[in-house]
């Protein structure tokens, strides 16, 4: 062999050599690659599943086990409500019927297996994106609101089952579906979704002797009927009716864990029972949600969004007290939802209720431990009310309502250990225009207001408060309007205040800043050192309600006041977001990531606001600064304020403030309301 030959050789092997190298080099690469996003994606997974699986594997059953009281919970009503809602549980359905009213009892009358049902008008359906909704045409009809009913009046559920059996397959071969339903207290079957009248007849033809001995006709849509569907297959799996004596409920079997959780399109996990009722007006047809669960298993699907469930355990405890209070004085005839047929809505306007997903030992410590206990005043339980923040000192209930009646325990109390300058939209400024200014109070309500206004002046503060009870406000016209009382300031100058606890001057205003100090809240010896924050806890009074801003969907540009949910079209696809896991960061919320809320002069959500303050005394103790706070055009109002809520009851940060610094649940309560006990609601007069 040549040189020459061997010499090509050698070079080619090697070249082949050093290719093979490279090529392993790069397997090896990718196979690496491959694990470590393998990792990362199982990783993510399990971090972002943290909370759902705390509580899969979290044996709540015990908040069940106490107490004699069923709460009923508007999850979707009026402007929420939707003509279809979907509900889902992997360990299967019982469907029954449920009362409302009186002892709320649960019937069970069917089961399902588990996976993802529809509950809906019984109506003609159509479906779009995976949503169903009235249709408008007949020849759109996707599931039927029309059926032949075959007459069952004499039968019991062990009869249906039998006729299911002995009829099913004949009724399938002929193209239909026979369907379980209860109606007006009776179970019946019914065969076929049909988009009319005439449809449901033609099929009756070939059908009638297809069940010897049972009359069959035609049954038309009611504005009391609902119906509950497979979405995969759209066909109808059970049917009731009992005009709105009792509504459908549904329940969840029990898990592996021994939990009844049912989960909601949202992905708001729920205990207890779902009654769906069919609610028909003018404007709209759909079904109210009303989650209807054990007093102990709601006070805790409450405190973790009231509170955090990672603050100290004695806020919680005194919280679950409050919260109890609050429900057991807001139910049936006392509560202003009741004609919606339920005792409180999920929302501020009553307490924020999310279901059991936050749900973990700490939340159930506190329900628990203080399981029954209500505040009481002369044995009667309280109206425990409360607000985020207070800003240094509460205001009387007769103050911030009005009224002649001064309730004894919602009196104004100094909270000295409320660290507010250190919390979350505890402490704000905002400015406005003359002209903005009389816009707003417009909006308010005050229409003889015109052009710009004035002044604006503190005529009247709250009894042994520093809350507005009156405020005067004159336009350019001479037209004056006193708004009052304190909380009727709040709303009126909402968002550019957060309570009434404020200050307004035009161009500049003088305000203090207190400082949490070492000496004791109250008059016993605890731990005085100042409050520390928890390591963590939820951005829960970061949010904001999202009603009335846009958000441009996988759809449309649509209202976020629609429904729980939201599709977002990301990088990543459609998808689903929770509307409480949204935030529009906004000058009226700013506070919740920056700590100092910012208005703009004209329009909340403009550009930033650059304020200048300075400090123009300081208390020779070091307790209280005194500041002034300057606008940014001189012409326009300023406003420095404190607190957030109508500040009547308890402060949610000062809770926590009072359990850092040693105070337990008793001691937190008696320091917000005024000569209460506390005592189990069953030996209540409320109770007896």
């Amino acid at each position: 062999m040549s040189k020459a030959n061997t010499k090509k050789r050698t070079k080619e092997d090697k070249k082949k050599l050093a290719l093979r190298i490279i090529a392993i080099f790069l397997a090896v690469l990718m196979v690496l690659g491959v694990a470590y996003y393998t990792i990362m994606i199982l990783a993510s997974t399990i971090h972002a599943d943290a909370p759902a699986q705390q509580t899969e594997t979290l044996d709540t059953s015990s908040l069940k086990a106490g107490g004699d009281v069923l709460i009923s919970v508007g999850i979707t009503y009026d402007a929420t409500m939707t003509t279809s809602y979907a509900v889902s549980c992997a360990a299967g359905f019982r469907l029954g019927s449920q009362e409302l009213d009186g002892d709320r009892r649960f019937e069970e009358l069917w089961e399902l297996p588990g996976g993802t049902i529809v509950c809906a008008s019984d109506a003609n359906l159509t479906e779009s994106r995976g949503t169903y909704s009235i249709a408008s045409r007949e020849r759109d009809t996707d599931i039927g609101g029309y059926h032949i009913e075959i007459d069952c009046w004499d039968c019991e559920r062990e009869d249906l089952v039998d006729l299911i059996d002995d009829h099913g397959r004949a009724v399938n071969r002929m193209g239909y579906d026979l369907i379980p339903a209860y109606i007006d207290g009776s179970y019946m079957l019914r065969i076929g979704d049909f988009s009319s009248e005439r449809d449901a007849r033609n099929a009756l033809e070939d059908l009638e002797d297809l069940i010897p001995r049972r009359r069959m006709y035609v049954v038309e849509p009611t504005d009391t009927a609902v119906t509950v569907f497979d979405p995969d297959e759209e066909t109808i799996l059970f049917e009731y009716d009992c005009r709105g004596d009792t509504e459908l409920g549904i329940a969840a079997n029990e898990d592996r864990h021994g939990n009844t959780y049912l989960t909601a399109p949202s992905g708001n996990i729920y205990d207890g029972v779902f009654a769906f009722r069919r609610v028909v007006s003018e404007t709209e047809d759909g079904v109210s949600v009303i989650n209807i669960i054990p007093l102990e298993a709601y006070i805790a699907g409450v405190l973790p969004y009231e509170t955090s469930n990672a603050w100290p355990i004695e806020t919680q405890k005194a919280f679950a007290i409050t919260v109890r209070s609050f429900t057991l004085t807001n139910r049936k005839a006392n509560s202003k939802h009741w004609g919606h047929k339920f005792d409180l809505c999920t929302e501020v306007c009553c307490q924020v209720y999310r279901g059991a997903a936050k749900i973990n030992d700490a939340v159930m410590e506190a329900v628990l431990d203080t399981e029954g206990q209500v505040m009481t005043y002369g044995n009667k339980i309280v109206v425990a009310y409360y607000v985020s923040s207070m800003g240094g000192v509460t205001v009387s209930a007769q103050d911030a309502w009005g009224g002649t009646e001064d309730i004894p325990y919602l009196q104004p109390i100094e909270t000295p250990w409320e660290d507010y300058m250190n919390h979350e939209n505890a402490f704000w400024i905002s400015e406005i225009s003359p002209s903005a200014l009389c816009d707003r109070l417009n909006l308010a309500g005050y229409k003889q207001l015109r052009g710009e206004i004035e002044s604006a002046e503190i005529v009247e503060y709250a009894r042994d408060s520093t809350y507005i009870k009156t405020l005067r406000v004159t336009d350019t016209y001479g037209t004056t309007v006193d708004i009052t009382p304190c909380d009727s300031v709040r709303i009126s100058l909402t968002p550019y205040v957060k309570s009434a606890n404020f200050v307004i001057g035009r161009g500049s205003v003088e305000y203090t800043e207190d400082v949490v100090v070492s000496e004791s809240a109250r008059s016993s010896s605890k731990t005085e050192e100042k409050p520390k924050e928890p390591e963590t806890y939820g951005l829960d009074y970061a949010y904001m309600d999202l009603d009335d801003f846009y958000v441009i969907t996988a759809d449309a540009e649509e209202r976020t006041y629609f429904g729980d949910s939201i599709a977002v079209l990301t990088e990543n696809g459609k998808i689903d977001y929770q509307k409480r896991d949204i935030f529009a960061v906004t000058r009226q919320n700013a506070a919740a990531f920056e700590g100092t809320t910012v208005l703009g002069p004209d329009d909340p959500y403009t550009d930033d606001m650059k304020f200048v303050t300075e400090t123009v005394e300081d208390k020779s103790d070091g307790s209280t600064k005194t500041k002034i706070a300057r606008a940014e055009n001189s012409d326009n109002f300023i406003l420095v304020g404190k607190g957030w809520g109508h500040g009547v009851g308890m402060s949610q940060w000062g809770a926590f403030d009072l359990a850092v610094q040693g105070y337990d649940a008793r001691e937190i309560l008696e320091a917000y309301f005024r000569d209460i006990d506390i005592r189990d609601y069953r030996r209540t007069d409320n109770y007896r």
